[in-house]
């Protein structure tokens, strides 16, 4: 056998220092394991010199011979272990020598398994690298789980999920690993299943002490089940962001789930649950359906989960967020969870599909994630309602363009990482608007398609992928003039949608007159055209007095609209109020006031702004204002 290894090439001719490791691994598998170092060496990655990453695959495999000899002979019989070992192998080959450990019958399991047989997947490596680390900890947990029903017919993202789970339960606590394993959810494993076991393997290696109160109680200590597991789920971003709403989740008394599974085109069945700890309106579970229906639609993608669970919580991330996709489970804001004629109800569709959206658009430049799961929204309403996809966000206050707002980088919670909305949205609706619904979605899914090449690598899609995605659109409709307006921040904006028709001013519904409009800075303030933000101490306010008569019959209800537009050439903000009269008081004048721009001062864009009032389709009032910068003065 010396012989034979003397006479590889590489030896041969003199064995270079980074060789020296792999051939001293070979002499020791011929002096102990001479039918195994014959079979090595008639592999062809053995015969060419011997890498470090080599050299640590002999040193798995040594280890395997000495732990589990029938293992080790399963693996020396793959046909893919003999023309090389890529990295996802080498890697699982280290997960199946820790899962050998002291003759444990786990590595036999997985080798055994008819998807090891043809090599490994990344994903199928993450799972036996995961099932390796929990061998690490307890060998016997380690067969529970690789011996479940649900790695028998392959590994997939989910199976990864639970692997990754049950591996940092298990570094924290092994038998409460191996508790968690054989509960009754895990039977078979579903979408819901694995985003529970995500949940538990966060809270076990980042709060364990909440997690062991947690595993501790009744209703969880006797086993999660299926009807559990959506609640689970929702678990450790609770913990993160109000941790004093655990115990009424837990609680099954106070805790409710809505359910529905769904059949969509594409990605197929799919579940839908809702869980509130309080009452909500029963247009949820129908909003969440057409959203993810929508959504599938548009993108002409699978849906990238079968499972989408919706919490009704402040638990979402951050102070000012009005929901939160964290890709185990959506929460969202429960004073949107009303059906009325309020502000916050009419905005509750479009919150609901602009988190369902986020399972496309994730982990890319944040400008693409926000904006294209705002633009999406946006589409998904218009197709519900028809209402006019528009930016819902105000303009952005602190870059004009993507690319100065990369430069700036705010972080998460800073008041500038709102524009990474308002400029990402204002991209997506101008390219749309530019290039047509065919060919803008058409675009759409080669980004999506982009983001998750391998070569997205960490940081996803940005601006280059954006450009290449929209590439097919350019020469005919302009495409890449309307990225440049919005990215680089040239060109001129297009205000063609400004409303320029004249004004109506007195509107039949009330045999009534606007007799003036204005903006001020106070509730009772007096007109202003130009100010500062630092002259606004809450909104500024727009004024709108009329004069009605109406000499008989019931007190009377007529509903106006407001629309905001800036001068980026985006309406930015619809809004409803109602005007009330009363026959009682025919001929008086009335003033209605309605707050306007952003939701705070400092988010104010400098630039000149428009708000136009309708009734039934007539313009019946319109101002203009001007918001002026650091360095201009005001009347």
């Amino acid at each position: 056998m010396a012989n034979r290894i003397g006479a590889l090439e590489w030896v041969a001719d003199g064995v270079a220092n980074t060789e020296r490791g792999g051939l001293e691994r070979l002499m020791e598998l011929a002096a102990f394991f001479d039918a195994t170092a014959i079979a090595l060496l008639d592999m062809a990655w053995t015969s060419d010199g011997l890498s470090d990453d080599e050299r640590e695959t002999l040193d798995r495999i040594q280890y395997l011979l000495q732990e589990n000899p029938d293992a080790a002979a399963a693996l020396l019989a793959m046909e893919w272990l003999a023309d090389g070992v890529s990295a996802a192998e080498r890697n699982a080959i280290a997960g199946i020598a820790a899962l050998g450990t002291g003759g444990s019958p786990a590595a036999m399991n997985a080798l055994a398994r008819a998807w090891v047989a043809d090599g490994f997947t990344d994903t199928e490596m993450g799972v036996v690298v995961r099932l390796g680390l929990i061998a690490q900890r307890d060998a016997a947990v380690a067969e529970r789980v690789a011996g479940a029903l649900w790695l028998a017919d392959g590994a997939d993202a989910d199976d990864l999920k639970a692997a990754h789970a049950l591996s940092l339960i298990a570094q924290r606590d092994a038998a409460a690993a191996g508790r968690v394993a054989g509960m009754p959810f895990l039977q078979t494993l579903e979408a819901a299943d694995a985003a529970a076991l995500e949940s538990l393997g966060k809270t076990a290696y980042f709060a364990p002490d909440r997690f062991a109160d947690i595993i501790s109680r009744p209703n969880i200590a006797d086993g999660v089940d299926n009807n559990e597991a959506p609640v689970i789920s929702m678990l450790f971003d609770t913990l993160r962001w109000a941790p004093h709403l655990v115990d009424a989740l837990l609680d099954p008394a106070i805790a409710t789930t809505d359910r529905r599974t769904v059949e969509l085109d594409l990605a197929g069945e799919v579940e839908l649950v809702i869980v509130r700890t309080k009452r909500g309106a029963r247009r949820g579970m129908d909003l969440l359906e057409n959203a993810v229906r929508e959504a599938e639609n548009l993108m002409g993608e699978p849906l990238p989960t079968k499972y989408v669970g919706l919490l009704y919580e402040d638990a979402v991330a951050g102070a000012f967020a009005a929901g939160t996709n964290f890709q185990t489970h959506i929460t969202i804001r429960p004073k949107y969870d009303v059906d009325n004629s309020g502000f916050d109800a009419s905005f509750a569709p479009h919150i609901i599909a602009h988190e369902v959206a986020h399972y496309y658009w994730e982990e890319n430049a944040n400008w693409v994630d926000e904006g294209m799961a705002d633009m999406m929204a946006s589409a998904i309403e218009n197709r519900r309602s028809e209402s006019p996809i528009i930016a819902t966000n105000p303009p952005c206050a602190f870059a004009e363009s993507v690319a100065a707002l990369e430069e700036l980088a705010p972080e998460e919670g800073e008041p500038a990482y709102a524009c990474n909305y308002s400029l990402g949205e204002r991209l997506f609706v101008d390219l749309l608007r530019t290039v047509g619904d065919d060919a803008f979605w058409e675009g759409a899914r080669n980004l999506y398609a982009a983001s998750q090449s391998e070569t997205a690598g960490e940081t996803g899609a940005g601006i280059d992928d954006v450009r290449q995605a929209f590439a097919g659109a350019d020469a005919a409709s302009g495409a890449g003039a309307s990225i440049a307006r919005w990215y680089d921040g040239t060109g001129e904006y297009d205000l063609s949608r400004l409303d320029e028709n004249p004004l109506k001013i007195r509107f039949s519904a009330l045999n009534a007159q606007v007799t003036r409009a204005y903006v001020a800075l106070e509730e009772d303030g007096g007109r202003v055209r130009k100010f500062s933000p630092e002259d606004v101490s809450d909104f500024a306010w727009l004024t709108m007095q009329y004069t009605y008569y109406h000499a008989s019959g019931d007190p009377n209800r007529v509903k106006i609209e407001i629309v905001q537009f800036y001068e980026d050439g985006f309406e930015f903000g619809r809004r409803t109020a109602l005007i009330n009269t009363d026959p009682r008081y025919s001929g008086a004048t009335w003033t209605i006031r309605s707050n306007l721009g952003a939701s705070a001062p400092d988010l104010w864009a400098p630039g000149r702004y428009w708000a136009f009032v309708y009734e039934g389709g007539d313009k019946i009032a319109e101002v203009e204002y001007e918001v002026l910068g650091e360095d201009e003065d005001g009347e």
